[in-house]
């Protein structure tokens, strides 16, 4: 099972079949559904009608299953609420109590069953044999912290998987509680592999150990664990290529409205850096395990549409990028492409596109040339980015800092580029940032050169990595 999302917009099944396979449980109060018992019991606390529970239960899953917000399930609430004639529920006939209600019924069912597919995911044989240290994750953007958590997350607190620890403080441990767990092959340096003294410790007023809200001390869906990753490897298996493969290999699961809302720069910087956060460090590791999604071995691959001597080459070039890359490529204008010693090019008239290739790496080049025609919004991305690292910055002229046959007029923005190639100035647009990204990460292994040169963006431009693998896993036209 790889170690990364090869579909942003792929159904988080375990999650959804978590909230799906519970029972509608009429109650009074919500400690009548206690612990372990909401992996089987859907509840509303002082609901006792069947049907008044269960229209409430259809908005919750509406939520989970197609990532609708708060603001789409309050306007749920108050229509079932009026349709049923529902009175005496705490939080009625004020504004600030319905907000918490409804934020209450929302959050904590999102976040459960979420932590409940998480676990199952987590706990694939096959992935435990790889990473068997969990990590705790504290949720920054929670508005009232709560100091242990934040405590347990600065401290980096990496246990076992099979730690005690776990059956009692697997996140969520309260009500509006973010946290989350990643796994981890062995903890980082200077990571906690110890909790804190008197974790274990009740206390009495709550019967729960530091930390944990009351009700809160289990682990979401552990009962159903292997129930779940059943249900989800039998729907894998009728998803069509690519969607198979890319459900198989996933473990970071993202939902459709998170996808989505990845739009800047900064947030694709995110999604990656997050991405990059659960593989190696090492450069050569890392780049066997991202192309492990993007190989021809991942199953069968989209493949543009060319002609010319060199279409082989470039056929081969174009199943390294995301399908629908290429499938937008190939309905934007034809391709030809031939080999040749001498130097590489693209040119274009209209939406045909004409390559000069020599081999795999510089067929990567220049087919990235001919997406960013076909591509606009993903070239505009790159060009942000450049702008953003290379303002106010002077043109200087390639041959000066790279000693190379460059023309006196070829000049560059070099910023802190690994080559001052990448930020080559073209009448204001700096066409070579995406190519040279682009072919330094998926021609990586090529031969000695590209590795050397994915190395040193390991090492050297990290932001512009994580941009990449941001981009490569998340963005669709």
């Amino acid at each position: 099972m790889a170690d990364i999302r090869g579909a942003f917009d792929l159904e988080f099944i375990e999650q959804i079949e978590f909230f799906r396979g519970k029972t509608n449980l009429p109650t009074h109060y919500w400690q009548d559904v206690f612990k372990d018992q909401h992996d089987t019991a859907f509840m509303v606390a002082g609901v006792t009608k069947a049907d008044l529970l269960n229209d409430l239960r259809l908005a919750v899953d509406k939520a989970i299953a197609q990532g609708t917000g708060l603001d789409e399930f309050r306007k749920d609430f108050r229509n079932i609420v009026q349709r049923h004639g529902w009175t005496g529920w705490t939080g009625e006939n004020w504004d600030k109590g319905e907000a918490w209600r409804t934020r209450i019924i929302w959050e904590t069912n999102l976040r459960s069953s979420y932590a409940a597919g998480r676990y199952a995911q987590l706990t694939d044989p096959e992935l435990l044999a790889r990473r068997p240290w969990w990590q705790y994750q504290h949720a920054d953007d929670v508005k009232h912290p709560r100091e242990l958590h934040e405590q347990w997350a600065n401290d980096k607190l990496t246990l076992r998987w099979d730690h005690p620890f776990w059956k009692t403080h697997f996140p969520p441990n309260g009500f509006g509680c973010g946290c989350t767990v990643k796994s981890l092959r062995q903890p980082e340096p200077n990571a906690a592999t110890e909790p804190p003294d008197g974790w274990d410790q009740i206390n009495p007023k709550t019967g729960e150990q530091p930390g944990i809200d009351q009700g809160w001390g289990y682990t979401p869906g552990a009962s159903r664990a292997d129930e779940l990753r059943r249900i989800a490897e039998g729907k894998a298996a009728r998803y069509p290529e690519p969607l198979k493969t890319d459900f198989t290999q996933a473990i970071l699961p993202v939902s459709s409205s998170a996808a989505k809302s990845l739009t800047s720069v900064d947030d694709y910087i995110k999604a990656g850096a997050d991405i990059l956060t659960e593989l190696p460090t090492d450069p050569a590791a890392l780049h066997t395990e991202l192309m492990q999604h993007f190989s021809t071995a991942s199953g069968p691959k989209t493949t543009v549409r060319v002609t010319g001597s060199g279409a082989d080459l470039i056929r081969e070039a174009s199943r390294l990028f995301p399908d629908s890359w290429i499938t937008a490529t190939n309905a934007y204008g034809s391709l030809s492409a031939k080999t040749a010693p001498t130097r590489a090019w693209y040119r274009q008239s209209g939406t045909h596109g004409e390559i000069q290739c020599r081999n795999l790496h510089s067929a990567i080049h220049e087919l990235t040339h001919h997406l960013q025609r076909a591509l606009p919004d993903l070239n505009r991305l790159f060009q942000e980015i450049h702008n953003r690292r290379t303002a106010g910055a002077p043109l200087k002229k390639l041959k000066l800092l790279t000693s190379l046959n460059y023309s006196n007029n070829e000049v560059t923005r070099e910023d802190h580029y690994i080559d001052p190639y990448w930020g080559k100035d073209y009448s204001g647009e700096a066409k070579e940032v995406m190519t040279m990204a682009l072919e330094t990460v998926l021609g990586g292994n090529t031969d000695q050169r590209h590795r050397d040169s994915f190395a040193t963006l390991v090492l050297k431009d990290h932001e512009m990595l994580e941009l990449v693998v941001g981009l490569l896993l998340g963005w669709r036209p």
